[in-house]
């Protein structure tokens, strides 16, 4: 018995000291998890958020993560919260699976959304930026409980409202609408519908013979009369200078990604690809 219990000490330690994180959340009971490192959740709160989150992750096929943390490790640049969050998201759920993850961080106050897998063509800058507007009352007044029931509605109301507007598939892949990714994709297919199509022409053209247009047989020899006519103008010169409208465009200041549609993505440390976006408190 102290062996068993010694021995689920030391791996206590050490997933602590080499990840930075309790042995517990490496192996996660479902696609939903909280955890509540920072303490700041109330428990009744964080019954309601997992229950919700277990709906929703049920619901969209999704790895859905709640995170609070004061302490995010060495340096505290935004930077390294990236990697926190990214590489969190990793020890959860594996590297480029469907997931996203809220951290709320108690310690730089610097929050971040990590998003991996199918949920990048999901989640775009724009919606990221639209999911912390919905949230960021509670997050600057300290109710991180309802921040975080509210992160979890906002999951299902993008995934019903389809990916976002640069996200299409090519050949069955999800991708960004990366011109070269698509060009690259589609060159092939253009090319054999170029081959096809001119031996189609060709085989087509060749029953038909094509005379030379001549004037020879329309118009009538001495019926033409040419007559010159000048118009001199003189008087005012007009310029004209366009002036595009204005389309009108709205921002709360505190947007980090300037509403793109696009969904800007990056690296983790093990190579997995995240999508994701952050804001100061």
């Amino acid at each position: 018995m102290k062996r068993k219990i010694f021995a689920l000490a030391a791996v206590y330690l050490f997933c602590f000291v080499f990840f930075g994180i309790p042995a517990a959340a490496v192996t996660p009971d479902g696609p939903s998890i909280v955890l509540d490192y920072a303490g700041v959740i109330p428990d009744g709160s964080e019954a309601a958020i997992a229950a919700a989150a277990a709906r929703a992750a049920e619901n969209t096929g999704f790895n859905i993560a709640v995170v609070t943390s004061d302490d995010i490790g060495e340096p505290k640049t935004d930077a390294h919260v990236v990697e926190y969050a990214d590489d969190l998201y990793e020890e959860l759920y594996g590297i480029n699976t469907d997931g996203i993850l809220l951290l709320i961080n108690c310690d730089t106050k610097y929050d971040y959304i990590s998003t991996s897998g199918s949920c990048i063509n999901y989640f775009s800058d724009a919606r990221i930026d639209a999911i912390f507007d919905g949230i960021w009352d509670d997050l600057v007044d300290g109710n991180y409980g309802d921040a975080a029931y509210m992160f979890v509605g906002y999951v299902e109301t993008f995934y019903e409202s389809g990916k976002a507007n640069n996200q299409h598939e090519v050949l069955g892949r999800e991708v960004d609408r990366d011109p070269a990714v698509v060009g690259a994709a589609f060159f092939p297919i253009t090319l054999i519908g170029l081959v096809i199509g001119i031996a189609i022409f060709a085989g087509v053209g060749s029953q038909y013979k094509i005379q030379k247009p001549g004037t020879r047989n329309y118009i009538l020899e001495n019926s033409l009369v040419y007559d010159i006519n000048k118009n001199t103008f003189a008087g005012n010169i007009v310029n004209r200078i366009y002036t595009p409208r204005s389309s009108g465009s709205s921002s709360s200041g505190r947007h980090s990604s300037g509403g793109s549609h696009r969904s800007s993505t990056h690296h983790s440390r093990s190579g997995g690809r995240h999508g994701g976006g952050g804001r100061h408190r």
